[in-house]
């Protein structure tokens, strides 16, 4: 317990001596209690109860082997936070003394000194409360009492009129029933990616407001472009006490970071204090603005908003970041032609964007262990393979302050699912009044961050309305989605779109009712898509969409991430524990039966052993179809179907991370070690790809190329917006600093990238040198163009290669020796070339120390090896590429490791593998 003051200098007309809103922190230690098991135990706020008994050693971790069932009793007994607290003569003299609890999970009773006012039912709502009159000088009590959010949702189901599905999940998940009857947690209840672990608590910041005249409660704002002006329009919510005092608003804003640059202010006198002031900032027009770009287009220019409220000795203040930039949603006639369907893509800066994406989960069952740290690796991992822009998910939370800062630093687009997934919800009035407030509140909250792009109001309950023939399901998803959340999202923001649904068909979706009869077309809107039986390293298999906001392939996370929490007897892939693992019904054996389409099982006889090796091969299984899907989606930027598909400007696959350690559709896994999908990513996500592939008797090459919007630094008189010009370059700009101008300077003037060529070589197995080597000029007008189309039987008699299976494709772009990217294409399955290709013999000849946390390695092999997997274990941190196929005797790698570490542990740690290595003699 704290109680914090400062005093702040503010310069106005005059000059103000004034202090801060006194405040009470209540943050920190409480006690937990039980009644029912006579627990009483200290506890940290923000928390759960599962933390709190994690830290008296009451359970072990929840992750630890099947305890996502052996702890299910948690989340079924009701808990109780405890605490006292101090209260000063100065606190009660101020006419308001507020309770603010920024979350509380998920049914409370709050009693302030035995007494009981207040009650929750919304995960995701702040609750304030007036608790003056129930204070008193010296010590206090605060008792906040939660109930089984489990038994709440079993209760509310069983009292509705009519049954509102799901009713419970897969049996495989291990989870809970009713979740669509509470405003929780959706993924708490269990996933078929995640555990239940349902959980109770203060899992967000609480404290106490004092004040006489009003406190800043939410300050938000959006810029946008008005007559070729930029303006802020500001949005101030305060607590109020007096309304009949006058007061000053101070509004100053200034480029974040660069302390040379110009600060502007301006100042209000305000005759009435209200609740909201709601008012437009011009930026005056000798101050330049610097646009906000999305990860690989230019910079990620961030600006402080810091706005000041005075009245009489009280001035409250809070400062935002934000970024100037302007973004369309574009649904336009195909061809000219509403027969063939609409467009779906964004203009950010006027400038069309391809969405190179993922989709987010939340990264821990429970939220209080989300470090910013943690999210920073995450995310830095997102941003450094080129990912551009990333769904949050709509059945896990709305993400933190942190989180939203990092994605706007990076410059990650976020398209922003509103908390609703995979269900149907109930219309009561109480269900629709705190979801009314839940939407307003955290559109409020996150509108400021440039990174979001979209606001989506569910996750697949669009498609799931569909399929259903009850009018009253039909008619509650139109009340829920479209007559109640979308009239607030639209009135909160104006600057962004709003789509009722992902998947959804947008403009055509409201011609049906707004309930689309198919909400996977091809036409229109966005699609998701998953086939877990037919073969995903073949392109024919994918849809030609307009837009991919999910797509995916699962796979295992690394040995060693699974290790720590299986016993010695788990570790086989046949186990009971590996199948209890597995929440994706019958997932075990889709994986096996999709990767044996391409790749020879292993055949170890040692089951640990197996496990390993099937793991290996699960994840290139993983990260071949996962690059053959995207490959295709962005080869269809340019091009159009016959009958009307294509235009494809989105590919966001499912799923960047883990919420625990298992087999999962995610490239990063819980441990943040990359699984050979991630490495993948970095190539497919290129900005400039090289992209072959078989159909028919041909070869075809496509080439695409991202166009890059070069970042001018010139200042423009008149504040008008930034200027750019496209400029098609071989080098990604990414995220490049201030002090890099003179470079980007240099790339304005460098060769149009439009123009280049592809060197394409053809290697047999077994030898090192290959067969025969072809220059491929191009000269692109397009993103993406096919640059090339030969029959291939004619490539291989060229080059002496008897058979397909005897050989494989090498591609780099403009150079062998400093290629922008490279590529590579067997000509069959791996299940035909196990009698060919050679064991290689692959060694880690040196290892050099650049500094504590990079080093590099050096490989060297005997033979072509296909798959080569090097790992640094129980490291965190990444290599720069892994996965690949080595063709040369010799390949040096760096490692980056988010730890300092010394170069015997690093050596100690490194062990190599590639394809051949699985199969015993």
């Amino acid at each position: 317990m704290a109680v914090h003051w400062c005093a702040i200098l503010v310069l106005t007309v005059h000059v103000y001596v004034a202090r801060c809103t006194p405040v009470i922190d209540l943050n920190g230690p409480w006690e937990v209690l039980n009644i029912k098991r006579g627990y009483r135990i200290p506890a940290t706020v923000p928390g759960s109860v599962y933390t709190a008994l994690i830290e008296s050693n009451i359970i072990g971790d929840p992750y630890y082997r099947n305890n996502d069932v052996n702890y299910k009793w948690i989340g079924r007994e009701d808990w109780t936070y405890t605490r006292t607290f101090e209260v000063t003569a100065d606190i009660l003299s101020k006419a308001s003394v507020i309770l603010v609890a920024e979350g509380l999970d998920t049914f409370a009773t709050i009693i302030i000194n035995g007494q009981t006012n207040w009650t929750t039912n919304n995960m995701f709502i702040r609750y304030v409360y007036d608790i003056k009159d129930f204070l008193k000088v010296g010590s206090n009590n605060i008792t906040i009492e939660f109930k089984s959010a489990v038994l709440m949702a079993d209760a509310l189901a069983q009292n509705s009129s009519y049954d509102i599905p799901p009713d419970c999940p897969n049996p495989a998940q291990h989870g809970e029933c009713h979740r669509n009857f509470i405003r929780k947690e959706q993924c708490s209840f269990s996933w078929d990616w995640g555990p239940s672990f349902p959980g109770q608590g203060i899992w967000k910041n609480i404290s106490i407001d004092a004040f006489n005249t009003g406190v800043i409660r939410e300050l938000t704002a959006t810029p946008l472009l008005v007559n070729n002006t930029w303006a802020i329009d500001i949005q101030l919510y305060l607590d109020v006490n007096n309304m009949n005092t006058t007061g000053r608003l101070k509004t100053s804003l200034q480029l974040a970071g660069i302390t040379s640059s110009k600060s502007v202010s301006r100042t209000i006198s305000v005759s009435t204090v209200q609740s909201k002031f709601l008012y437009r900032f011009a930026v005056p027009k000798e101050v330049p603005i610097h646009l906000w770009w999305p990860n690989g287009y230019g910079e990620q220019a961030l600006y402080n908003l810091n706005v000041q409220f005075t009245s009489g000795d009280e001035m409250a203040q809070k400062t935002v970041r934000l970024g100037f930039r302007t973004i369309e949603l574009v649904q336009e006639p195909v061809s000219g032609n509403s027969s063939q369907g609409l467009t779906f893509y964004y203009r950010v800066n006027n400038v069309p964007i391809f969405f190179k994406g993922t989709n987010w989960i939340p990264a821990d069952s429970f939220q209080e262990r989300i470090t910013k740290t943690r999210l920073k690796s995450i995310l830095d991992s997102a941003a450094e393979v080129h990912i551009n822009s990333m769904r949050v998910w709509g059945g896990g939370v709305y993400e933190s302050e942190d989180f939203y800062d990092i994605t706007d630093e990076l410059g990650i687009l976020i398209w922003q699912d509103l908390m609703f997934s995979d269900a149907l919800y109930p219309t009561t009035l109480s269900f629709l009044n705190t979801a009314s407030r839940e939407v307003s509140e955290q559109v409020r909250r996150l509108k400021r961050h440039p990174s979001i792009a979209l606001w989506s109001g569910n996750n697949e309950n669009e498609g799931i309305v569909s399929g259903k023939k009850d009018a009253r399901l039909r008619q509650d998803y139109v009340r829920l989605y479209i007559d109640l959340i979308m009239p607030i999202v639209t009135n909160e923001d104006k600057t962004r779109p709003f789509v009722p649904s992902s998947p959804s068909n947008g403009p055509e979706s409201k011609k049906e009712g707004w309930i689309a009869n198919n909400t996977r077309s091809e036409y229109y809107g966005d699609v998701h898509y998953y086939n877990y039986y037919a073969d995903l390293w073949d392109w024919k298999t994918f849809p030609i969409t307009r837009f991919t906001s999910e797509y995916g392939s699962e796979a295992w996370c690394n040995y060693e991430t699974i290790e720590p929490v299986f016993n010695e007897s788990d570790l086989d892939y046949y186990s009971a524990m590996s199948n209890h693992r597995q929440h994706h019904s019958i997932g075990n054996q889709q994986m096996i039966n999709q990767t044996k389409m391409h790749i020879t099982l292993p055949n170890s006889n040692d089951p640990k052993q197996q496990f390993k090796n099937l793991i290996y091969v699960i994840q290139i299984h993983q990260a071949m179809a996962i690059r053959t899907e995207t490959e295709h989606y962005r080869r269809y930027t340019n091009q159009l179907t016959d009958d009307g598909r294509g235009l494809t400007m989105g590919a966001l696959y499912w799923q960047l991370n883990d919420i625990w350690q298992g087999p999962t559709w995610a490239s990063i896994d819980f441990d943040v070690k990359w699984k050979m999908l991630h490495y993948y990513a970095k190539k497919f996500f290129n900005p400039n790809l090289i992209s072959p592939y078989l159909e028919d008797n041909n070869l075809n090459i496509y080439m695409v190329i991202d166009e890059i919007p070069v970042y001018q630094y010139r200042s423009y008189a008149g504040n008008r917006q930034i200027q750019f010009r496209p400029l098609k370059t071989a080098k990604n700009l990414g995220n490049t600093k201030y002090e890099h101008r003179n470079k980007i300077k240099q790339l304005e003037k460098s060769v149009n990238a439009s123009s280049g060529q592809v060197i394409m070589e053809i290697y047999n197995w077994k030898n090192m040198s290959p067969l025969k080597t072809w220059t491929i000029p191009f000269n692109l007008n397009l993103t993406s163009e096919l640059i090339f189309q030969r029959n291939i039987a004619d490539i291989l008699s060229e080059a002496g290669c008897s058979d397909k299976k005897d050989c494989f494709f090498y591609f780099y772009l403009n150079s062998k020796i400093n290629p922008t990217s490279t590529s590579w294409l067997p000509l069959t399955y791996f299940t035909d070339t196990q009698g060919v290709i050679p064991k290689a013999n692959i060694q880690i000849s040196n290892v050099v120390a650049l500094s504590s946390t990079q080093f590099t390695v050096t490989l060297m092999t005997d033979n072509i090896a296909p798959f080569v997997w090097i790992n640094a274990y129980r490291l965190s941190g990444r290599f720069s590429d892994n996965g690949f196929i080595m063709k040369d005797h010799l390949v040096q790698l760096t490692f980056k490791s988010r730890e300092p570490v010394s170069i015997d542990t690093f050596k100690k740690s490194l062990s190599v593998q590639s394809l051949m290595d699985i199969y015993s003699n």
